[in-house]
């Protein structure tokens, strides 16, 4: 049935407070990107370390990887260890809560440091906050969405991380011009990226808890409540009665927060599942978006004026935004596993076309190469955005049982961040050596990715609590929508 429209209103602004964590997500790695290409930036932070080494490239690599390494390893630490048990014990809307809490204190610190270690030290606060705020997002948003458009919902999740990207590069782009702020060029930066997170504790207030999450505790009436908020009223009963069937059997399986931990690695049902959803989450920051999201100013700027760069940021954000709309429109059309796919083998082929061009051109710094790189990186984020970028935290989120969803989920998503801290450290000193055929590195992993998500299953459609049967073969094929 039809959801009336005021309550698919509040479900949308369910939807878009929830991706709000994506699009600080987006903020803050785009801030980095944008304050690392700022002369002012480097001269604080880098060149006099630099200078006192005797090996100036490779140390000022590292750098720019300790800074990034900063917030990944906060990040991976209450996204792996604290996130999951706060969003299973306390609801999923503490853990976001706190997060913003975290994210506007160490963003402060960040901001007035005025030394490296402090610098560092903030960002990777940050990270701390943005570790229990990713995890739990997307599963929060996903326990919420209608089965229908819970994929166009989800979609929002990536689209805000560009909406994030968006802004951090509009304020670099305003302060680049006004050489006179000096440092506050990139202090600035940095500053404006406590107004989300206040944003969002605000508004996280006018929510509903998870109503999958009250069952699973007990609260079946305050979950029916909630429904009747977000659901078309003769569907809410069917939908409540198939929730307390799958999370009672689960709980019987195996119960307890922590005993979750124990049913993640010992089943095998489930354990296959984390590593399906291990592999698409490593996946997505090994295409090469990772790199460029991070350090695409420091590739740029060895053609372009610091200008120039930052408008180059502006326009690959906006891009980035009307490109993840894509998703919006066609992953409850076409699919999960399609996207995937056809992604991996666009952005195959812009990584490789980067280094043959980069190659063969006989000016290394012609503005003309310059153009063409970056009009091959934007096509790159017409491949990744609606596909790894969005539909990554889509599956993620889908494919667990709830018993087992938020440990999952937050072992899961935190892949991205090990793969973020591999190529963070290895990155600046791989491009420093191998120039452009970093590009084909990429080339090889998006082939590989291309390859083996083909054997992963359709979820289109599905039900959450159904999900079990389209992963364990409970069902014959016919019985399962959009079943390639």
């Amino acid at each position: 049935m039809g959801i009336p429209t005021n309550k698919l209103i509040y479900a949308y602004f369910i939807c878009v407070v929830a991706s709000m964590s994506m699009f600080m997500y987006g903020y803050d790695a785009s801030t980095f990107n944008t304050v690392n290409g700022f002369a002012t930036w480097n001269a604080f932070f880098g060149d006099g370390t630099c200078k006192s080494k005797t090996n100036a490239t490779v140390v000022c690599s590292n750098v720019l990887g300790n800074v990034n390494t900063g917030y990944t390893v906060g990040a991976i630490f209450t996204g792996f260890f604290i996130a999951p048990i706060i969003s299973d014990l306390y609801g999923r809307k503490l853990p976001l809560a706190i997060g913003a809490i975290f994210i506007v204190g160490f963003t402060f610190m960040q901001t007035f440091a005025n030394d490296y270690l402090t610098h560092v030290l903030g960002r990777g606060g940050i990270g701390l906050g943005q570790g229990l705020m990713l995890p739990v997002g997307p599963v929060y948003l996903g326990e919420l969405a209608p089965k229908e458009i819970r994929g166009t919902m989800m979609s929002f999740w990536q689209l805000f991380y560009s909406v994030g990207a968006l802004l951090s590069y509009l304020v670099g782009l305003i302060t680049t011009n006004q050489p006179s702020l000096g440092n506050w060029q990139w202090r600035w930066v940095i500053l404006c990226q406590t107004i989300a997170p206040l944003v969002f504790f605000i508004c996280i207030g006018f929510c509903p808890e998870s109503p999958r999450w009250l069952i699973l505790k007990g609260r079946n009436d305050e979950a029916r409540v909630i429904l009747h908020k977000i659901r078309a009223d003769e569907d809410v009963e069917d939908e409540i009665e198939e929730m307390i069937e799958v999370i009672e059997r689960e709980r019987a399986t195996n119960p307890g927060t922590f005993a979750a931990y124990k049913m993640i690695f010992t089943q095998w049902n489930i354990a296959k599942r984390l590593l399906m959803a291990m592999v698409i989450n490593f996946g997505q920051q090994a295409t090469g978006q990772n790199s460029l999201n991070n350090y695409s100013s420091q590739i740029y700027k060895t053609i372009f004026s610091q200008n120039n760069v930052a408008i180059i940021n502006v326009v690959n954000s906006i891009c980035g935004i009307l490109f993840t709309l894509n998703s919006t429109i066609f992953v409850d059309r076409v699919g999960r596993i399609s996207l995937f796919i056809g992604g991996a083998i666009g952005m195959a082929i812009c990584t490789a076309a980067a280094a043959i061009l980069y190659d063969y051109s006989p000016d290394k710094t012609s503005y003309n190469l310059g153009i063409g790189l970056a009009v091959i990186l934007f096509i790159f984020i017409f491949f990744y955005k609606p596909t790894w970028g969005a539909t990554t935290w889509i599956y993620t989120g889908e494919i667990f049982p709830i018993v087992v969803r938020a440990q999952a989920v937050g072992i899961a998503s935190q892949t991205q961040n090990i793969a973020s801290l591999i190529l963070g450290q290895l990155f600046p000193i791989m491009f420093t050596d191998w120039s452009f055929n970093v590009f084909f590195f990429f080339t090889a992993v998006n082939v590989l990715l291309a390859v083996i998500i083909w054997f992963y299953p359709e979820t289109r459609g599905v039900m959450l609590e159904e999900i079990d049967e389209l992963f364990d073969g409970k069902k014959s094929d016919s019985d399962l929508p959009y079943k390639r």
